[in-house]
């Protein structure tokens, strides 16, 4: 069970609330009775300050990730986002018989959904697939970004309804036109010196992007894999017998990737711009920071008066200390989910990262521990261990300070726009970020 306790963060308050800790405290313990008399008082404070920011950075790499995003949303918070996805096909194995009849059924286009969905899900969405008007090219580092842009046909291929099914893998088999299945069909049969290679092949067709126009009330995953976003031909093969096979074409990972188009202007956070060094702090946005997948948005986390604790005696050593990181009510739910997983890197003064976070037998990665209040929602939070963070950083000041990222797991992060909202308005006495220290104090 959580208790919450009224807090000011304010510098004046912080000072008059440490003379009111040792309220806290149990008995002293008197150790020793020789030379030296001594006490040791064991205190607990949630009142130590939490400053959080919110950071967006430039790019994302997302050049071959198992899950892409289709689809458009307009967001009161994080603004008008679409999403698409580029990719480039293998060519399939086919050896023509000579004595065999080959004739041309249909072409498909087959997607299983990875269950992730931000916006309406009840509204169908409208996704147009266009032939690419010029083979994907890496970049100079040898990877594409969600920046990076591909140019299309000006007409799409063809278009398709979709329904999403929030949570559900069932895979969904759409029909492409028939005259796209048929040339590339013929193509082959004719043993085209185009299907040799994958680099010829590649310069015959160049491969397809799935987007939707800035209309459209969500934005759903689906995987990408040899199971998924591939393109099936369906044809008979007749020999003295008729047979029915299948012809199939999978993405080259090594040139697909998804594209995001961020428009924050009319959003909550308009005045975010990318680098580490623009942060925002929460009181500049609302009291609340933000965290987002595939837009590239996180957080940094630092303690500025942590040192204050050490006027409450000769030695201040720290037991335990917990973070609680509280999403803003009513946030998620209907049209966003909550990540599962988050994760706390240790960064210097040089915002660059050391390590992650990891419980307190330094054998796991801590994920969050996230727990869900179904009912109120009050009590819905992320907690941390930072014990030994916070051991680490007691006494420290200036460069040798560290500071704290908090981003989603590396896959949701560049996969997924799952996201969170956190409240750090401490005027209101429930469901805000704190910080939970235990520790004892040394007093000659």
């Amino acid at each position: 069970m959580i208790l919450t306790r009224n807090k000011s963060f304010s510098l004046i308050a912080c000072f008059v609330l440490l003379t009111a800790l040792f309220s806290c405290q149990d008995e002293n313990s008197y150790l020793g009775e020789s030379l030296v008399e001594s006490s040791f008082r064991n205190v607990f404070t949630d009142t130590c300050s939490v400053d959080i920011s919110t950071i967006l950075v430039d790019s994302l790499k997302t050049l071959g990730d198992s899950v892409t995003q289709i689809g458009y949303y307009e967001d009161s918070v994080f603004g008008k986002v679409t999403s698409s996805f580029y990719a480039e096909y293998n060519k399939a194995s086919f050896s023509v018989d000579d004595g065999s009849t080959y004739t041309f059924d249909s072409i498909t286009l087959n997607m299983t959904p990875s269950g992730h969905y931000w916006g309406d899900t009840l509204v169908t969405q409208r996704i147009n697939v266009y032939k690419l008007s010029k083979a994907i090219a890496l970049n100079s580092e040898e990877t594409l970004y969600n920046t990076s842009k591909v140019t299309t046909e000006d007409s799409p291929l063809f278009s398709f309804l979709y329904k999403p099914k929030p949570n559900t893998d069932n895979d969904i088999e759409v029909r492409m036109p028939d005259k796209f299945g048929k040339q590339l069909f013929e193509d082959i049969l004719s043993e085209n010196e185009a299907l040799d290679s994958q680099d010829k092949f590649r310069e015959y067709f160049h491969g397809l992007a799935f987007k939707q126009d800035n209309y459209g009330s969500c934005i759903t995953g689906f995987m990408v894999n040899d199971s998924s976003m591939y393109m099936k031909v369906y044809y008979h093969e007749s020999n003295n017998t008729l047979e029915e096979k299948e012809l199939i074409y999978t993405v080259n990972t090594d040139y697909s990737y998804t594209h995001v188009e961020h428009d924050r202007s009319s959003s909550q956070i308009s005045q975010l711009i990318p680098g580490q060094n623009n942060s925002i702090l929460s009181y500049k946005t609302g009291k609340r920071a933000y965290l987002q997948g595939l837009t590239g948005i996180y957080n940094s986390i630092e303690f500025p008066y942590l040192n204050n604790i050490q006027v409450a005696g000769d030695i201040v050593s720290i037991e335990s200390a917990t973070l609680y990181l509280y999403p803003l009510k009513n946030s998620y739910g209907k049209y966003s989910q909550l990540p599962s997983t988050l994760r706390l890197y240790i960064a210097d003064d040089n915002n660059n990262t050391e390590n992650q976070v990891y419980d307190s037998m330094g054998t796991t990665i801590q994920n969050g521990n996230l727990v869900v209040d179904n009912i109120y929602g009050d009590e819905t939070y992320y907690s941390f261990d930072l014990t030994s963070f916070m051991q680490d950083n007691l006494g420290t000041w200036g460069m040798n300070r560290k500071k704290l990222f908090l981003i989603l797991d590396d896959d949701d992060f560049v996969c997924t726009f799952d996201q969170v909202v956190f409240s750090n308005d401490h005027s209101k006495d429930k469901g805000q970020i704190r910080l939970d220290i235990r520790y004892k104090a040394y007093n000659k």
